[in-house]
């Protein structure tokens, strides 16, 4: 990636607002696609049955985020329960809703994916459906 971003630039979700608001931070962009970094929090939305994540970052068009205004939640989202697992894994993965995942690791492992492996996706319909935090 080319264009190197402020460590503080700070992003929201398209579609997520306040105190539903998926807040992350844009590493790069290039080309139109960014690299951005979520709280590790996130991977528990996107895959209920993982292990615990210790980093995560997506490759997703750059229209695709907005700058976050006040008001937006900027905590790392509480788990999901079990009934919000149960409708995730229910949730049909629609190719226009996901991203690719740029980096996804785990604690005591290596990383499992880097520079955009292409199997990965993560279904970000998935986090316009946040609760409230």
């Amino acid at each position: 990636m080319a264009t190197t971003a402020s460590a503080l630039n700070l992003c929201r979700l398209a579609g997520t607002r306040g105190k539903s608001a998926a807040v992350g931070e844009v590493l790069q962009i290039e080309n139109g696609a960014a690299c951005w970094r979520l709280h590790p929090g996130y991977a528990a939305w996107f895959w209920p049955l993982m292990s615990k994540v210790n980093d995560l970052e997506l490759l997703l068009p750059e229209a695709m985020l907005e700058p976050v205004e006040s008001g937006d939640a900027m905590s790392a989202p509480e788990p999901p329960t079990e009934e919000q697992k149960d409708v995730i894994l229910k949730m049909p993965e629609r190719e226009a809703d996901c991203a690719r995942v740029y980096t996804l690791a785990m604690r005591g492992k290596p990383a499992l994916i880097r520079k955009a492996f292409p199997t990965r996706l993560a279904n970000l319909a998935i986090l316009r459906k946040l609760p409230k935090r």
